[in-house]
């Protein structure tokens, strides 16, 4: 089966990801239910294990959404392990030169593109359909960068040109840190590094993404107005704190609001 993900990367289309922390496949089959183009298993922050990615990736099979893995670190196991488990897309993190994006590339590729070993997994159903597998993988298996430091907007020119980037994402909490103006989302140094990180994937062509924690329709608007293809929206753990206090605050107010008219009833 095309992945759909990846086409549309290639072609700068839009595609709206969710992202999980909670490693329950639960979580996975209400947003493939829900009709999210790709869904992201966060193995960096999150605390999910391999085990646990492969069950929700199983949880995905059923629906079109494509199962993406972002990695912990730009290391070969990783990258090996979650393509085995059956991950149709990486988000490498941490990517500052076009050295380490080939190196990415390269472990996630078969020869002769890349490096990356034979063997039976889950992603050939242990072999079962192993040929197949095999002779597309390469084609099917999306790569995205993650820009995420100020190195990686020097190179980032360097970094597009690669054979097999499909796209890069900006990290700009990581992005401010390291240029030693943690969470100031709005110094005109952090300003002019996002201007120079559009304006070169629009130059190469190259689809670009960003994570909206807090998603609502203005910030939805502006990052598509300025060309944001690849959008992550919310964050399950936030989806239910938030919706855990509008919820309680509401009901609170209510009980407070009928107490009040049930006082004056009484007077």
């Amino acid at each position: 089966m095309e992945n759909l993900f990846r086409k549309s990367l290639i072609e700068r289309k839009l595609t709206l990801g969710a992202w999980m922390q909670i490693g329950h496949p639960a979580i996975a089959e209400i947003y493939g239910r829900r009709g999210f183009d790709w869904v992201c298993v966060d193995l960096e922050h999150g605390l999910i294990d391999i085990e646990t990615m492969a069950d929700i990736f199983r949880a995905l099979e059923k629906y079109k959404s494509i199962p993406v893995a972002r990695l912990p670190a730009n290391n070969p196991v990783w990258i090996h392990r979650c393509l085995d488990a059956g991950a149709k897309g990486l988000i490498i993190p941490m990517v500052k030169t076009a050295e380490e994006a080939e190196s990415a590339i390269c472990e996630a590729k078969y020869p002769p593109r890349g490096i990356r070993g034979f063997g039976y997994s889950r992603a050939n159903i242990h072999g079962i359909d192993f040929d197949r597998y095999v002779k597309t993988a390469n084609d099917e298996t999306a790569m995205i960068m993650q820009i995420e430091h100020e190195d990686a907007i020097r190179n980032l020119g360097e970094i597009l040109c690669i054979d097999g980037v499909d796209g890069v994402f900006i990290g700009p909490l990581d992005l401010s840190g390291s240029m030693g103006i943690p969470g100031q989302m709005k110094h005109p140094d952090m300003l002019r590094a996002l201007d120079i990180f559009r304006k070169l994937c629009l130059e190469k062509n190259k689809s670009f993404g960003l994570h909206i924690i807090h998603p609502d329709k203005e910030r939805i608007r502006e990052a598509v107005d300025l060309g944001y293809t690849i959008i992550a929206l919310g964050l399950d753990t936030v989806m239910i704190d938030e919706s855990s206090k509008t919820l309680r605050n509401e009901a609170v107010r209510s009980y407070n609001a009928w107490k009040k008219c049930a006082r004056k009833t009484h007077t």
